[in-house]
């Protein structure tokens, strides 16, 4: 929308007109153009399409495929969390964890296998993953992201998804005063127990001085946000049960109807099955402080801290069934064609109400230097280092601090699919003389006690990272017109521990119910609580929770009387909080040095009339890996008997020191021809890698404790692993029509070997040796031979402690002589390749100066990998692969913003589980609408409304098959009703 004003404006009005034009183009949230002359001025508004326009000139120019999302406005992103603005892109869909954007996955490969930067510089991520959490960082403080499909020399590497770069804003880019600041009510409608209005502020202040050689820009934001997210889901689903044999163990008939053409195919039965209910409350606070300084006209030198803070508290109240793994406890059970349990009854065990308490703060701190120096007309130079750094973990009890009570009197309980609903149905009956048992249902009074648990998580990941840039412009217009290159150095440091207090017993049912006072406990609905989906529900209709720190409390007063409680079975000594002074349950550290070079040839000239430009690139890193994990090295193996091993530890603990490296060199080439003034074709081809996943590369080796012969098992991490490395391709033409509109098609092939694959081979494990193969056994077994005697594991074991003078009540323990014992070890190593391919479609126009406009994309995207679903085998795939598109409207015109947008993803495979079971996500699509208003007698204010899944839509998982539920997910709709206002 253009605006011609005369020069007979008010001072005020073109104070405030100027003040707006030099704001948005600080932040790069809007264009800015002047035709002046004795009596107009020209000025683009900020706005949906400014913010287009913006993106669209960004992968015009990009030497490779690029897209982009700009701020519309001064501390105004197009969505409230940059993962949910990213999924706009083609190509980009996202993780949505507690129904809000999480992580993303990029053309099919999920969030290890991109790479994320701020202002260019690698962020840390969570400890032991790979990936970025969007949601920890406020939309409202950052002016762009740009992602980057196909891969240059001059660019971090880690990515073969994309390079996604988030930028903030910079004051010398373009100096004066400016600033903004919003305020929003944040309302989600899933909310239960907490606010259900909570703040958000963010402020953006900016402003240059002594002759614009000095700036200083500050930014933050906080938000509290109240929420309840609703599940219902199974642990897991197992298989290899024969429940009539099972039944008939443990003295007992089942009826079992068996639709199975195969009958000797395997069965897939649910582990349990029942609801979580889990009220959260996250306070996120970020900040930016950026410093810049030009002390004369060819240096620049920028010093910036940004910081990002997230608390979370949750509770969660788990309530449902479940079943034993021997299968024991059945007594009907219905099997379909493809060997799913529809329908399974058992006998006994409890109604269980399982409160888990999280409580855990992330922490993000980066301080960052940079400093360009033109040095001749043709010579730029720059150097720029940051230290960055993530802490994140439990804090208080930890981030899963436990405790079950449950009614121990049911009857019969039954997970039931056959009518092919969402969810399953759960029927429960109860023996009515249980404690507390009326008219069939559980009250306050049923509930026993039975074991708690606390166990915290920290991890910490930090980078240290150097770099020094250089560009030479020759000064040509055609052939080689400019030389890009650099060297550097980053190290990565991570590390992840866990500590736990274990089981702690208490009461196991002893009868233990009157511990716990009535009036801690409260009486909810059950059914009702996934109305977007069908099915579900129970004839028990209402679950219990309970006040966790008073029942915590209770059984901490039990679990500390000197010399132990009275009640049965005990309750043992203890606390819910994991002792941070002992040893922890798991202790891995990670390091990994890069040195990197790199150059780059930018050339242009002619081709039949037509510009084309090319850019030629070679990047060279060399990696050293340290892995250090904590670890109790195993020492000797102990016959005991026929049928029992065990394994002594070594006396104590010690931290392992194992390591790897690897050198690669990544080429990329990419060619963009200008086939009219208009219409771009490009072709681009790179090297990228992704560093393998981290819990891969840990220094341990672990054997089971229990060594029987035949069941000897291990695993190894492998720190000296290869990265994944992809061969990638992309063809793409792009027509820019009109002003802000385009459309574009675009193929792309990936070829990725050196997938990670957990690999088994038969290898000693240290001294451990097998006392029953060395000499003592083998003479052993001739003695009793020769005296016409059975040689059995019994009797030679006897004969050996006789010949060794070994007492009968002591063990036989390996010696040196014993050979060396062979365990089938579980590591990861280098082995598949894989490829994909598709292809990328996107629209975008204006519908001429209406102000309505419309932007569509979608992508298709396969691989040559397919997964049985009948197949209880290991199997390689790559989760995350769907087609996606989106779908946008919007109108910008006479001071009212408004847009509708619309997501969606098809099915995917989102992981393996237990038993190698494959799951899947079904298809979602998520409507999210926004309208804004520029008030004409407030100058610079603007009101807004802003909603998200305003359909309530929700999502659900399956496992193997569709009537293989999973889990479901009932989330709901979020409002902000907010305000802004730019001087």
């Amino acid at each position: 929308m253009n605006k011609t004003l005369t020069t007979k404006q008010s001072t005020g009005f073109k104070k405030k007109l100027i003040a707006t034009a030099v704001a948005s183009t600080l932040f790069g949230m809007s264009g800015f153009a002047a035709a002046q002359d004795d009596s107009v001025e020209e000025v683009l508004v900020t706005g949906i399409k400014g913010s287009l326009q913006r993106a669209m000139d960004i992968k015009r120019d990009a030497k490779g495929v690029v897209d982009a999302i700009s701020a519309e406005d001064i501390g105004k992103f197009p969505d409230t969390n940059l993962a949910e603005s990213l999924q706009r892109i083609s190509g980009v869909s996202i993780d949505r964890q507690n129904n809000e954007g999480s992580k993303i996955t990029v053309r099919g490969f999920g969030p290890d296998f991109n790479l994320v930067t701020l202002n260019g510089r690698q962020m840390p991520t969570n400890g032991s993953s790979r990936s970025f959490e969007f949601s920890d960082l406020a939309a409202e403080t950052v002016s762009g992201v740009e992602v980057y499909k196909t891969f240059s020399a001059t660019r971090a590497s880690g990515g073969i998804g994309a390079l996604v770069n988030i930028k903030t804003a910079r004051p010398l880019d373009n100096p004066g005063l400016k600033a903004a600041i919003g305020a929003k009510a944040v309302m989600d409608s899933t909310n239960e127990v907490g606010d259900d209005i909570t703040p958000e502020i963010s402020g953006i202040f900016s402003n240059t001085f002594a002759d614009d050689t000095f700036g200083i820009a500050i930014s933050g934001s906080y938000q509290e946000r109240d929420n309840r997210a609703v599940n219902a889901d199974i642990a897991n689903w197992r298989n290899g049960i024969d429940f009539q044999s099972a039944a008939a163990g443990a003295g007992a008939t089942v009826n079992v109807t068996d639709n199975r053409a195969d009958k000797t195919g395997p069965v897939f039965y649910p582990r349990n099955f029942g609801y979580g209910i889990e009220d959260f409350h996250r306070e996120r606070t970020n900040g930016q402080l950026v410093l810049q300084y030009t002390p004369i006209d060819t240096v620049k030198a920028t010093l910036d801290y940004t910081y990002a803070k997230v608390d979370l508290t949750a509770i969660n109240t788990g309530v449902g069934i479940w079943y034993n793994d021997s299968g024991s406890d059945a007594r009907e059970v219905v099997i379909d064609e493809n060997g799913t349990v529809t329908k399974l009854t058992a006998a006994g065990d409890d109604f269980a109400s399982n409160i888990r308490l999280n409580e855990s703060e992330t922490e993000n701190k980066s301080v960052g230097f940079n400093v360009e120096w033109e040095a001749s007309d043709n010579l730029t130079l720059s150097f720029d280092a940051h230290d960055s750094v993530n802490e994140n973990g439990g804090v208080g009890r930890g981030n899963n601090a436990f405790l079950i009570l449950a009614a121990p009197f049911i009857d019969r309980k039954t997970y039931d699919s056959t009518e092919g609903k969402d969810i399953p149905y759960m029927h429960v009956t109860f023996n009515p003389n249980g404690t507390g048992i009326v008219n069939g249902v559980p009250t306050a009074a049923s509930y026993d006690s039975l074991f708690g648990e606390a166990n915290l998580a920290l991890n910490k990941s930090e980078v240290t990272q150097f770099q020094f840039d250089g560009t030479f412009d020759t000064g040509a217009d055609a052939g080689i017109t400019s030389i890009d290159f650099g060297v550097g150095n980053a190290e990565i440091a991570n590390r992840w521990r866990s500590f736990s207090t274990g089981q702690i017993a208490a009461g196991w049912y002893g009868g233990n119910q009157d511990l716990f006072p009535d009036d801690i406990f409260a009486e909810h609905k059950l059914n009702g609580l996934t109305p977007s989906f069908s099915g579900g529900g129970s004839n028990v209709p209402v679950y219990h929770d309970w006040d966790f720190e008073k029942g915590v409390a209770i059984a901490e007063s039990e679990w500390n009387i000197p010399g132990g409680s009275t009640r049965p079975w005990g309750w043992g000594t203890g606390n819910m909080r994991p002792d941070l002074n002992g040893n922890p349950v798991s202790d891995h550290r990670v390091t990994e040095e890069t040195t990197s070079a790199y150059m780059e040839i930018n050339s242009a000239g002619d081709v039949a009339g037509m510009e084309l430009k090319a850019t030629a690139g070679m990047r060279y890193e060399s990696t050293d890996i340290e892995a250090n994990s904590f670890q109790r090295d195993p020492a000797e193996i102990v016959w005991i008997n026929q049928t029992e091993w065990s394994l002594n530890l070594a006396d104590e603990s010690s931290y392992t020191s194992v390591g790897g490296d690897y050198d690669v060199f990544l080429p990329n080439l990419d060619l963009s021809l200008d086939i009219s003034e208009d219409v771009v074709a490009r072709m681009s081809y790179s090297k990228s890698i992704t560093r393998p996943t981290l819990g891969k590369m840990i220094g341990t080796t672990s054997v089971t404790t229990r060594p029987k012969p035949g069941e000897r098992t291990g695993t190894a991490g492998n720190p000296d692993l290869m990265p994944f490395m992809a061969d990638n391709f992309d063809l793409s033409a792009e027509w820019y029509y009109d002003e802000a509109s385009y459309v574009s098609a675009g193929f792309f092939l990936k070829q990725v070997d050196d997938f990670i694959v957990d690999v088994i081979t038969e290898r000693p494990v240290g001294n451990l040796r097998d006392p029953s193969k060395g000499p003592r056994a083998d003479l052993a077994r001739a003695q009793i031979l020769a005296e016409g005697g059975t040689p059995t594991d019994a009797n030679v074991i006897e004969r050996i402690k006789a010949n060794e003078g070994i007492a009968t009540n002591q063990n036989i323990v390996q010696n040196n002589n014993d050979p060396l014992a062979m365990f089938n070890m579980t590591q990861p190593a280098n082995q598949e390749q894989a490829r994909f391919h598709g292809w990328e479609l996107a629209a975008q126009h204006m519908f001429g100066e209406s102000g309505f406009g419309l932007q569509a994309n979608a992508t298709f995207v396969t691989s040559d990998i397919d997964v049985d679903n009948s197949s209880t085998d290991f199997q390689f795939a790559l989760p995350g692969l769907s087609d996606s598109y989106n779908l946008v409207g919007f109108y910008d015109a006479n001071g009212l913003q408004a847009r509708i947008a619309y997501n969606w993803r098809d099915t995917f495979l989102n992981g393996f589980g237990e038993g190698n079971t494959p799951y899947y996500t079904e298809e979602y699509g998520q409507v999210d609408v926004t309208v804004s208003y520029d008030l004409p007698f407030v100058e610079g204010m603007t009101v807004f409304v802003e909603g998200i899944n305003v359909t309530d839509a929700s999502q659900r998982v399956y496992a193997r098959y569709e009537n293989q539920f999973k889990s479901a997910y009932q989330y709901g709709a979020r409002y902000n009703l907010g305000v802004r206002y730019n001087f």
